[in-house]
């Protein structure tokens, strides 16, 4: 239910403006269909079916709208083309005019040579190289990475469209070419800028002008080894490979499920053979896996035995040493509140604790010993108020969209020893902002004080940066002074320090979508909006963001600058070096419910 939300959250609320001066169509069942039902899914029961109002929007003058339409489809026919290798430089110089200008592509030179197990990256030179024909530009450009004929994936993603004048439109669209040749994977990424004329009743080409980047990568690339590790699993068959959708049309509503599946992964060494094990949480109704390591690769699952089959629903878990004795204990997350199981350092698990979260849904955990008592505490975010909470709505509606403050109520708890845990929300400061939609937390002594400080990724608006000050009123939101408060859609967070200066740098996961680019740049956006709140909403849209840590306090945000902004639906990116090269890169896991689309991640 939390995708229905999430969905129509972001359709109804975030082009309101634009859905609202368009033209509705309903298309309404009369509740005597018969319902034709195939393979896993669940039936409708007849008259039971939302209307789905749908909108043309050249009926509500936004023409803008009407242009991408068009050319979104010609490029997808390009990609299209460009994949199966089939006629598409015919294709592409039928989208020409027979005025066009040309085209002018600044391009990465690649050595004949380069050092191998390394992943490279190449920019472009500043010399324009420009061609009269279209698909002459096209060609040299795959030629040069060995990409013609062997392209794998094409994507264009228009992110601004602008009228001309004069019957000319101009549009930005973010490209991406990626295949493999001679064992070396490769990648383009640009941008173009493309003018069309609308004299004819068919948009066509004037000039085309763009700038790529090259990746290269000899190292390779990573391997799917499910079927290899976990395929002989009979458990792990039985439940996974079905899908979240023959789950949902099968288990209760109540016990937790739901289509979007937001259940985490945690992976630490649980029974000290050196080798790291999985433990899977699962939605309610369906119990929690966990997946101990063999010497061969293969994993078995010891859910039962150990304890930890908790057929509550379950956001997230986090493995931890909490008692000191050197093993990592269990804090789990599940409807009710939190679980604390104790590990006897061989993989079994004792249930020693539990904290009920009257007022929230747990979603993630982060734990850090922020009092500097010698033991680890934990901080928990709640997403969502409970469904009682609000009785008229299924979810709390964050209110407003951009910079809502009626979410769910995060909570620190104390380690105090002996598997006592105290709720210190309030007491120690972190009560300030905690009505947030927070998905994500962080410790890192961002100011080199010697104690660790709190950073939490809140959906809809602002985040939270809590200062821990090691006073009586222990921490401080300065997300704000600091230059961290990055409103948008907040997913994940992740420390490290991407430019070698010793100190600890934050990239935050958000959201970035191409149709919010295009829509909230145009001046009847919310036209009675004032600039900030316009600002808001265009930030939203933005992605992900960097923030450079400049010492004393304060970061810089060189999002833009630095190319990472673009990390599609980011639920989740972490920091780490990939290749082992001492730089810090970013991996992003993207991508919402997509079905049998594999470009996810």
């Amino acid at each position: 239910m939390l995708f229905l939300f999430r969905s129509l959250v972001t359709v109804l609320l975030f082009f309101s403006p634009f859905l609202i001066s368009c033209k509705k169509k309903e298309r309404k069942s009369s509740g005597s269909e018969v319902m034709e039902i195939e393979g896993d899914i669940a039936p409708v029961v007849p008259g039971t079916e939302t209307e789905v109002p749908s909108y043309d929007p050249g009926d509500g003058g936004w023409k803008i709208e009407e242009w991408n339409n068009e050319i979104v489809s010609s490029l997808k026919a390009l990609s299209k083309k460009l994949i199966n290798n089939e006629g598409w430089e015919i294709y592409m110089n039928s989208l020409c005019s027979p005025d066009f200008e040309g085209a002018s592509f600044m391009c990465p030179k690649v050595p004949e040579s380069f050092e191998q197990g390394k992943v490279l990256l190449f920019s472009p030179e500043d010399e324009p190289k420009i061609k009269t024909v279209l698909s002459e530009s096209m060609s040299e450009l795959l030629d040069d990475h060995a990409l013609r004929g062997r392209v794998e994936r094409s994507n264009f993603k228009v992110v601004g469209i602008e009228d001309s004048g004069k019957k000319k439109v101009s549009c930005e669209a973010i490209v991406h070419f990626a295949g493999r040749h001679d064992g070396v994977f490769r990648e383009l990424k640009g941008t173009l800028n493309l003018k069309w004329d609308l004299e004819s009743d068919q948009m066509k080409l004037l000039r085309v002008d763009g700038s790529f980047r090259a990746v290269y990568s000899s190292i390779g690339q990573f391997v799917d080894v499910t079927q290899s590790s976990l395929g002989k699993v009979p458990e792990f068959a039985e439940q996974f490979y079905r899908g979240q959708d023959h789950w949902t049309g099968r288990l209760e509503m109540l016990t937790g499920i739901d289509v979007g599946g937001w259940q985490g992964v945690a992976v630490a060494d649980i029974n000290n053979d050196g080798r790291d094990d999985m433990y899977v949480a699962q939605p309610g109704g369906l119990p929690n896996r966990l997946y101990i390591k063999n010497v061969d690769g293969t994993f078995e699952d010891r859910s039962v035995a150990s304890g930890t089959n908790f057929l509550d629903s379950c956001h997230g878990n986090l493995f931890v040493d909490l008692d000191n004795d050197g093993d990592q204990d269990l804090i789990s997350g599940v409807l009710d509140g939190v679980v604390i199981m104790d590990n006897d350092g061989e993989g079994n698990f004792t249930k020693r604790a539990s904290m009920v979260l009257p007022a929230a849904v747990p979603y993630s955990i982060s734990a850090a010993d922020y009092d500097v008592d010698g033991d680890l505490d934990f901080y928990v975010c709640c997403y969502n108020k409970r469904p009682g909470v609000n009785r008229h709505h299924l979810f709390a509606r964050p209110v407003p969209y951009h910079d809502a403050n009626n979410g769910g109520r995060n909570a620190l708890f104390r380690n105090d020893g002996n598997w006592a845990f105290r709720n210190v929300t309030k007491k120690e400061g972190l009560d300030e902002n905690n009505r947030r939609f927070s998905y994500a937390s962080s410790w890192e002594d961002y100011d080199n004080d010697g104690d660790l400080d709190l950073y939490v990724a809140n959906d809809f608006g602002r985040n939270n940066f809590y200062k821990n000050e090691g006073s009586r009123i222990r921490f401080k939101d300065v997300a704000e002074e600091a230059g961290v408060v990055d409103v948008g859609p907040g997913m994940s967070v992740s420390w490290g320090d991407y430019d070698n200066d010793g100190k600890p740098d934050l990239y935050v996961g958000n959201m970035f979508s191409s149709a919010g680019h295009r829509i909230s740049s145009q001046d009847r956006f919310h036209k009675g909006a004032d600039k900030i709140t316009k600002d808001y909403y265009r930030r939203h849209a933005r992605g992900n963001s960097l923030y450079k840590n400049i010492g004393n306090g304060f970061f810089s945000d060189v999002s833009l600058s630095s190319g990472v902004s673009v990390g599609r639906w980011a639920w989740s990116s972490r920091l780490g070096d990939m290749d082992g090269d001492g730089y810090q890169d970013i991996y992003v896991a993207n991508g919402f419910i997509t079905q049998q689309d594999s470009g996810d991640l």
